[in-house]
């Protein structure tokens, strides 16, 4: 046993049997455990000592002053389960004791036959015996999570972390009944890579499973939270949709389309490539009990995608297979006439006054499912009518912010692609009369390709209507110092991936310290984008970025 004395707390209201308790130890004391005594007179007092820790075992009297009966044991167990409790009883209520027993205590002794050996006895084996059931819960919960776990792995595949086909199958047996049973209809969409092939054998499988994960992580980020994912072969994935009508699932399946093809795939430091997908869609009957089944249906539609030239969904039915590109037309009909479109605004600030200095303000598609620039930009990019939907955009933000008080500054973005096909209608979309350095034009530098030496002419265009020029995005991902350099920005936003967590991010604050150096020499403002946490925005100001915006300061409204 320890050296360590055990600390034992007697909670006794009668000072003869604390001097009984006293006088027995001492009749032996060579054979006595070391035992250190606290004293408690009321259960107050008691659980004050048992709530300040290092007690080992308590001895208990069941009548105290303020708690009688087995009510004293319900509330000492109600404030610590953990100690061990041993109940004093007399000739009177052994009774008590015994059922003190069955309620958790570990022993009860009667003070009327109290002895040494009973009394150090008892004490001894409630305490050893503490110990045995916290080893063993501490035991049983380490199985418990264990087992989870390998439940969990048996229904996971390893690499993504998405369902594999046993985690699939038992979705689809539930989602199945589910859906009979609430006359719902339930969706699976089957995602193949197109010519994934290619990437493992120019960059290697290490590569490749990194791309796996990425497109994985970009299925479950695009779906519901309540929809299914898994990977059921190499590069082939299943989303089951639940309570999902048709439309709704066509609609889902192209924005994952779009998704996918908005992964780039980093082949050098200035060299990307992409990767896109073909989707086969179909509806689940309660005829399609299997995944095997399911897979074989979906794969019709699927074939049906690659045939077409791949990058596309296809739906297949009772009436065979069809082609769902055609559905979309009318959101083309609607970016073309710039009809449905709708602006929010963002606030930015003087983070070291607090003032309001300007908005920057955003574009929204009135089209549900296509709301976001992510979602309806993929799509404009991909069908050629980019430029057009821009510079409605652009027009409807214009017209926006002048409804703004003057000296506050309106922040504005546009495509590098845009500014190069349309310099001029650009220039005449902006107020004549506005005050110099009331506009600003956000390019992002993602967005740039190669060398930025193409936006310096239609850049100083702008330069000289009096309009200031922001590089947007600065610091994650392709940053270029050709970009900070060679068009001589006025503004340089940080961007929100690289803000958002840097107070707990030493990396991400070095590397912001340098791009402050560059920007100071270029005497550009610096607005830091994505300011969510107290804590991020303290470091900003230490670090010395005047201006700001983020949730933690206004959210687009």
């Amino acid at each position: 046993m320890d050296d360590k004395p055990l600390k034992i707390l007697l909670i006794e209201d009668n000072p003869e049997d604390i001097v009984l308790i006293r006088e027995i130890l001492a009749q032996d004391e060579s054979l006595t455990p070391r035992f250190h005594f606290e004293y408690a007179h009321r259960l107050d007092a008691g659980l004050e000592m048992i709530r300040k820790g290092g007690i080992d075992c308590v001895v208990l009297d069941l009548s105290l002053p303020d708690s009688r009966g087995l009510e004293t044991l319900t509330r000492l167990q109600a404030q610590s389960s953990d100690v061990p409790v041993v109940v004093l009883t007399d000739d009177q209520d052994e009774g008590h004791g015994i059922e003190a027993v069955s309620r958790g205590a570990q022993d009860y002794l009667n003070k009327v036959h109290l002895n040494h050996y009973v009394f150090v006895r008892a004490v001894l084996h409630a305490v050893e015996r503490a110990k045995i059931r916290t080893e063993l819960n501490m035991v049983t919960n380490q199985l418990l999570s264990t087992n989870l776990r390998l439940e969990k792995l048996a229904l996971l595949d390893p690499l993504t972390e998405l369902l594999n086909r046993r985690g699939l199958q038992e979705a689809l047996s539930r989602e199945i009944q589910f859906a009979t049973r609430d006359s719902s209809e339930l969706i699976a969409v089957i995602l193949d890579l197109d010519d994934f092939k290619q990437i493992n054998d120019a960059l290697g499988h290490a590569v490749g499973d990194v791309v796996l994960k990425e497109v994985a992580h970009k299925i479950k980020n695009t779906l519901k939270v309540t929809d299914y994912v898994a990977r059921v072969g190499g590069d082939e994935f299943l989303a089951l949709m639940p309570q999902t009508r048709l439309a709704e699932g066509i609609q889902a399946a192209q924005k994952l389309r779009l998704a996918i093809s908005d992964l780039p795939i980093m082949l050098s430091l200035k060299e990307a490539s992409k990767i896109t997908a073909s989707l086969g869609l179909v509806v689940v009957s309660d005829e399609l009990v299997s995944i095997d089944e399911l897979i074989a249906k979906a794969h019709q539609a699927l074939d049906k995608s690659k045939k077409r030239g791949k990058n596309r969904l296809s739906y297949g039915s009772a009436h065979g297979e069809k082609d769902l590109d055609n559905p979309l037309s009318e959101i083309f009909a609607s970016l073309r006439r710039g009809d449905r479109y709708r602006v929010v605004k963002q606030p930015i600030f003087n983070l070291l006054n607090g003032d309001m200095t300007g908005y920057e303000f955003l574009s929204r598609l009135e089209i549900e499912g296509y709301e976001m620039p992510d979602d309806f930009f993929r799509l404009c990019l991909e069908n050629n009518i980019l430029t057009i939907v821009d510079y409605h955009c652009l027009k409807n933000c214009i017209a926006t912010g002048q409804k703004l008080p003057a000296g506050l500054r309106r922040h504005l973005n546009i495509f590098p692609s845009t500014v190069l096909d349309i310099a001029d209608e650009i220039v005449k979309a902006f107020p004549k009369d506005a005050p110099r350095g009331s506009y600003c034009i956000e390019i992002s530098e993602q967005q740039i390709i190669g060398d930025p030496a193409y936006l310096i002419e239609p850049v100083n265009r702008f330069k000289k209507q009096g309009i200031l020029i922001a590089i947007d995005d600065v610091g994650f991902g392709r940053s270029c110092l050709e970009s900070l350099i060679g068009l001589e920005p006025d503004v340089i936003k940080i961007d929100k991936r690289y803000v958002n967590g840097i107070s707990k991010n030493i990396k991400s604050a070095q590397a912001l310290k340098r791009i402050l150096k560059v920007t100071d020499a270029l005497g550009a403002e610096v607005v830091a984008e994505g300011i969510e946490q107290r804590d991020d925005l303290d470091i900003l100001k230490d670090l010395g970025v005047k201006f700001g915006q983020g949730y933690l300061l206004g959210r687009p409204s």
